[in-house]
């Protein structure tokens, strides 16, 4: 059992969220940890979206603009907003190719209604979605001449996987094209929402994951004429969720488990653990809540690798500073940040999402940073306004207390070596009057940029 102190109370906030402030890991050290997992996990759906018109040019700006407003002061959404950026790369969507903000928008909101609940009804609702249906030619999917971009990436990316964990292959090019018959009839109505129409669905005998235990065979898809779901026998998205890798383990499962883990923790997790995670997963009809849940309780989670293994990302980067810092911000400028950091939001690279860990830190993206450092540590106005004043006492401050105050903010005090902390102690150049406007103004700012350029703060 975990001793839940200030470190691990910080470190849950920074992966389950994007960081707090020290008052924030004040209080959720005395509501204790299970009950700080429940407040994060607990949480109703939400169908909030940014208002966006189709034809509106500044349309992408208006929606990356509202969801970072959103994520830097999400505060009892903090883990819904998280799981929507992690479902945004996993269901990786791009606004240059869908053309249309407004569905961009609402895929957002999708993810936000249906990010914790069922990973079934997300993996239907994402089926469905317009701007998936259109970066991934769902709706030019028809019987007669089927696609198979999403019937590939459902397997490949979505759910199963290449091959799963022991190497093995989870599904072959029949299985794709089979499956992509499956999936024929979705289109987007004139009033921006996924339909299914019958006249376009092939309803021929399919059959996937032949010669398997878990084989089905039948008329297969996802909906009939009606709009209701096809009974689970019949229905592709139950059918994926019987898949059973090499080991004879429930595939679904162990993949979500895998990547939800090495986004929250570290890379490679052990198929013993992931097995601990996904027991209330799988009993209870697979509620990403209960996966987060385990994993958010598990000691392992608070174990040495968990903390030092991951590179932040460029929203968690700059939320968790802004957080951090206690500053304010109206997000106009943090989407042209976090692009020259290579975070676009609504707009990840491909269909593999970001690459996320080490290559984040990539010479041109690691000057981005300095650069957003830099900007926010001067913050004097609505776009970011920081006050150095709130951070330390400044009354009978010496350099060493303020550089010892403001690592601690940052949550890196004990992570900095005795070395560097020294050389920000003598950055202060001798100072002793921490109410002085200009050391405030010149000094105290300056200790703030470069402790947010430091690499200890670049991790978690």
């Amino acid at each position: 059992m975990v001793v839940w102190d200030e470190e691990n109370a910080a470190h849950l906030l920074s992966r389950a969220g994007f960081g707090g402030s020290t008052r924030d890991v004040g209080r959720y050290v005395r509501v204790g940890q299970q009950r700080t997992v429940e407040k994060l996990v607990t949480v109703s759906p939400t169908g909030t979206r940014a208002s966006v018109r189709v034809d509106d040019p500044d349309g992408l700006e208006k929606i990356q603009t509202w969801w970072v407003k959103r994520m830097v002061k999400a505060s009892s959404r903090r883990l819904q907003e998280k799981m929507c950026l992690f479902w945004h790369d996993h269901f990786a969507t791009g606004a240059s190719a869908v053309q249309n903000n407004l569905w961009m928008s609402n895929q957002n909101r999708t993810f936000r209604l249906y990010g914790l609940g069922p990973l079934k009804t997300l993996v239907y609702q994402v089926t469905r979605d317009p701007a998936m249906l259109e970066f991934l030619d769902g709706r030019r999917n028809r019987a007669g001449k089927p696609n198979e971009n999403y019937a590939r990436e459902l397997m490949e990316l979505f759910t199963l996987g290449v091959v799963d964990l022991n190497g093995a292959d989870n599904y072959t090019q029949t299985d794709v094209t089979q499956m992509a018959r499956a999936l024929t009839g979705f289109v987007v109505s004139d009033d921006d929402t996924g339909l299914f129409v019958s006249s376009r669905f092939d309803g021929g005998t399919k059959t996937v994951f032949a010669g398997k235990s878990f084989q089905a065979s039948g008329n297969l898809g996802v909906e009939d004429g009606a709009g209701n779901l096809l009974p689970p026998a019949q229905n592709v998205i139950d059918i994926l969720f019987t898949h059973r890798d090499s080991d004879g383990a429930l595939t679904v499962p162990r993949f979500i488990a895998n990547k939800l883990w090495e986004y929250f923790a570290y890379p490679a997790p052990s198929k013993a653990l992931l097995d601990e995670l996904t027991v209330a997963f799988i009993a209870n009809g697979f509620l990403v809540s209960d996966l987060l849940r385990a994993m958010f309780l598990h000691d392992e989670f608070y174990s040495d690798a968990a903390k030092t293994s991951s590179v932040k990302n460029p929203c968690e980067y700059t939320f968790h500073a802004i957080r951090a810092l206690e500053a304010r911000t109206d997000g106009a400028t943090l989407g042209d940040f976090l692009s020259n950091m290579g975070m676009t939001l609504f707009d990840p690279p491909n269909v593999n999402g970001w690459n996320n860990g080490f290559a984040w830190l990539s010479s041109g993206q690691y000057l981005a940073r300095l650069e957003f450092a830099q900007a926010l540590a001067a913050g004097r106005d609505r776009a970011l306004l920081v006050k150095p004043t709130r951070l330390f006492d400044g009354s009978g401050a010496s350099a060493a207390a303020v550089v010892d105050d403001l690592l601690g903010h940052l949550g890196i005090v004990a992570r900095v070596p005795p070395g560097v902390r020294q050389k920000l102690i003598d950055y202060f150049g001798g100072a002793t009057n921490f109410t002085d406007t200009t050391v405030i103004e010149r000094k105290v700012r300056g200790a703030i940029a470069l402790m947010l350029e430091l690499p200890e703060f670049h991790i978690h």
